[in-house]
């Protein structure tokens, strides 16, 4: 029996010790080429009213039917907003991501990238204040909002 959990334990951290860092390539999209649906803001999104009017004019950027912005909120420090094309759906990746430093690692930006082909986004930086813990966070979008499946310490 004792074995039994080992072996467990074993393979347990053996795969995410291994386990695959996400591409865009895993989450491809289909293009939407239909009419931009009106707008539709929730108690979140309304902060940014005029960035999501604008961006409701535009062509989707990404994940197929969405339009993606990247927003600074100073001092180094950024974050996205999403418009769903197809629904008229707003909403705000709930976390902020600001430049990372450490003596070992020197300085890392905080950037958000993301493709007009998948519906995978990828933040750097720091999420909690600690400008010494950097890291890579992995979102899908689904259901009209950001859900974080993957993070790696930088």
């Amino acid at each position: 029996m004792m074995k039994l959990y080992i072996s467990l334990l074993i393979l347990i951290f053996s795969f995410s010790t291994y386990a695959k860092t996400p591409t865009f390539q895993d989450y491809p999209a289909q293009t939407y080429t239909g009419k931009n649906q009106p707008l539709k803001l929730t108690l979140q999104s309304k902060k940014y009213r005029t960035l999501f009017k604008q961006m409701s004019q535009q062509q989707p950027n990404f994940a197929g039917h969405y339009v993606m912005e990247t927003v600074g909120c100073g001092g180094g420090c950024s974050f996205a907003l999403a418009y769903d094309a197809k629904t008229g759906q707003s909403f705000v990746l709930s976390d902020t991501f600001a430049d990372c430093y450490s003596e070992q690692k020197g300085f890392t930006q905080n950037d958000i990238f993301f493709q007009k082909d998948s519906r995978l986004v990828m933040a750097v930086g720091s999420r909690y204040g600690d400008h010494a813990q950097c890291e890579t966070v992995y979102y899908l979008v689904e259901k009209n909002q950001f859900k974080e499946i993957s993070k790696q310490s930088r």
